[in-house]
């Protein structure tokens, strides 16, 4: 694939996961970075699945780029079709279809080359065969060969919103029903990203989708729906995964939540240090000890969402060095040194963060973000006794399972003198800041004329208008998704928080009885834009300014009535860090029941996979999948028909 374009930090999502990945606990940020792309690993010996092979590959030549303007510009956008299975609605079971054929499942395809999505999203596949569905998946625009011409384009960048992508699948959606003569129902499907895509699509678009199988999709993850409370939820969705609710022991939860402590205690001495830099396989014997913890934490968060019952190769694609898979539940894996009594005895209030540790002669006591013990006494005979150097050592070897996911590494971090990989960085908050004096004030946003929120893209450079990057026949994967994020204000705030009782985390990242406001900043209050970052390399149109509580998105997409919205299908695994953004009924969570019905006549639903990783639901089946899984595939099927019976009864009038 050729590299098309650059890839900037979008400073207006948050990714607070990134910097506790990259560099430590306690780093705190905001950048736009993917959520997680997905490979399953098919077991040697077994039947071929569906792949992009079976497609063919399709341009729709017409679609506009601005679907809210005057603007006539028209670019090419590719899908994949896939017809065989392709049957009438009566043969596969629908009544009262006149005729009319089976449905056309529609993937909303997010920020990646859409064969990704062709390749690991089995569900449309299985259920596409046993009901004689039409298999499209469409391209998001400004991913892969979906590329508009950016040269010459003025604001080319203002175009890149999840709003303007999903006029593109319902203008395609028309284009496939015109060219079939059909007016068969449309069931979108998405995950992550594409998750939110396919709920929208549904919300805003009615009339053209009959319903969305909307899979690990945060759209309850912006500040206004979080409330304070929410701050810390993809945290405590990831402890889930470190406890034996989650398949593993909560003797692991309870060692790792100790270790950060400890460490950081035995650390307060030369000496302490570069026995912990020793047990940790650290390169470089002086490494302190907070990036060895920063270090030993990061990866929870990447297995967590590809915390699978099957070898994968998700999020390493994205984010790590490749196609090197994790092993099947890469969680209990880390566990597996950890789930043994190290000696550590715990008073207190873990949950308050207000406790005590003893471990042999090291004593400790927490109160919050401090801790006051006896490190800086401790003889290096006294440590090597303690048996905290031992848990040091199964601390590295569960985190290895993501930091040496390439077996290939004697030790870790950066070697003397060396300067830690520039990815290492914790990206900055963003800060409140004034719009640029240029700002072109606009009357009104054309991608949001009902809303009363002022649209992100009315803060523009007036005199920066013409792009004059280079058109490239691909873009870099996920292009998109920075500019996405950017001009539509995507902060989703359930990564923001951890260590503040409900997870396995510390030191804490907020002050104690902090507000959300702490966190995320005042409502209303402007901060800086990315328009600055894209401008470096001809690419116009991003805001100059952003909103932390995205203010225009939650009125878009009607962010605060998603449970009253019909014919969704809202899944999330409680594995999932990004579960703590999802949808569920009132009074309810993550932590179930399996089946929450959203609506009251049960056309929405949120389903809940308790031993789920990042929409587990869309892959192929396997013997490996827990209950909960074929459970929820099988609610999903029963909605699907459910809402397609609907559209043939309704069209039948």
């Amino acid at each position: 694939m050729h590299s098309g374009g650059p890839q900037h930090p979008a400073l207006t999502m948050a990714a607070r996961w990134l910097a506790v990945a990259l560099l430590s606990a306690s780093a705190a940020g905001k950048g736009a970075l993917p959520m997680g792309r997905w490979g399953q690993v098919h077991p040697a010996g077994a039947p071929a699945k569906p792949s992009v092979v079976n497609c063919t590959w399709r341009y729709y030549e017409d679609q506009r780029l601005d679907h809210f303007g005057e603007l006539e510009t028209t670019w090419a956008q590719r899908y994949c079709l896939y017809d065989k299975f392709w049957k009438g609605g009566g043969e596969v079971g629908f009544g009262n279809t006149n005729g009319e054929r089976a449905p056309i499942f529609f993937y909303t395809g997010n920020e990646s080359p859409v064969e990704e999505y062709v390749n690991n999203t089995g569900l449309m596949w299985e259920l596409g065969e046993k009901m004689g569905a039409l298999i499209v998946f469409a391209e998001h625009r400004y991913e892969g060969k979906s590329v508009p011409k950016m040269h010459g384009v003025p604001y080319c960048l203002s175009y890149c919103t999840s709003a303007q992508a999903l006029a593109d699948y319902a203008q395609l959606v028309g284009h496939l029903k015109a060219e079939y003569a059909t007016d068969a129902p449309v069931v979108a499907f998405g995950g992550s990203y594409g998750g939110m895509l396919a709920g929208w699509f549904r919300i805003k678009y009615p009339e053209v989708v009959a319903g969305a199988i909307a899979a690990s999709a945060p759209v309850a993850g912006f500040p206004s729906n979080l409330g304070t409370a929410g701050l810390d939820s993809s945290a405590a969705c990831i402890s889930n995964g470190v406890k034996a609710k989650g398949g593993a022991t909560d003797q692991c939860f309870d060692n790792l939540r100790a270790a950060w402590v400890l460490m950081t205690e035995v650390g307060k001495t030369e000496t302490g240090r570069a026995l912990i830099a020793e047990a940790a396989q650290r390169c470089d014997p002086a490494s302190p000890v907070e990036d060895i913890v920063g270090w030993a934490q990061g990866p929870l968060f990447y297995m967590a969402e590809g915390n699978y019952p099957f070898p994968s190769t998700y999020i390493t694609f994205s984010v790590g060095p490749g196609l090197n898979p994790l092993p099947a539940w890469p969680m209990r894996k880390a566990c597996e040194g950890l789930n043994q009594d190290f000696g550590i005895q715990t008073a207190g209030n873990p949950d308050a963060v207000d406790f005590s540790l003893t471990m042999k002669d090291i004593n400790v006591k927490v109160s919050w973000d401090e801790a006051d013990g006896n490190g800086a006494s401790l003889t290096e005979a006294q440590i090597k006794a303690s048996g905290v150097l031992d848990l040091v050592k199964a601390v590295t070897a569960g985190a290895a399972v993501w930091q040496n996911v390439t077996k290939d590494k004697t030790c870790y971090g950066p070697k003397p003198g060396e300067a830690a990989h520039p990815a290492e960085a914790a990206p900055k908050r963003r800060e409140t800041a004034s719009p640029s004096s240029s700002t072109e004030k606009c009357e009104s946003c054309p991608v949001c004329p009902e809303c009363t929120a002022r649209c992100p893209l009315c803060d523009r450079e007036a005199d920066k208008t013409v792009c004059t990057y280079v058109d490239q026949p691909e873009v870099s994967k996920t292009f998109a998704w920075g500019p996405v994020c950017c001009n539509e204000d995507i902060y989703l705030a359930n990564t923001e928080v951890q260590g503040v009782g409900r997870d396995v985390y510390w030191p804490p990242t907020a002050k104690r009885n902090f507000t959300i406001e702490d966190v995320v900043g005042k409502k209303g209050a402007k901060t800086a834009g990315c328009a600055a970052g894209y401008d470096a390399d001809g690419l116009f149109g991003t805001p100059t300014s952003g909103d932390n509580w995205g203010a225009y998105i939650t009125e878009y997409y009607h962010a605060d009535e998603y449970a009253s919205f019909r014919n969704i299908a809202w899944s999330n695994g409680a594995l999932d860090p990004w579960s703590g953004g999802g949808v569920f009924a009132k009074g309810m969570s993550w932590d179930g029941p399996m089946v929450q019905d959203l609506t009251p006549d049960g056309s929405s639903k949120a389903l809940v996979i308790d031993l789920g990783g990042h929409h587990l639901d869309l892959f192929f089946a396997t013997p490996e999948d827990p209950p909960s899984a074929v459970r929820v595939r099988e609610e999903e099927a029963a909605l699907i028909r459910r809402w397609a019976q609907e559209h043939y009864d309704t069209r039948g009038r």
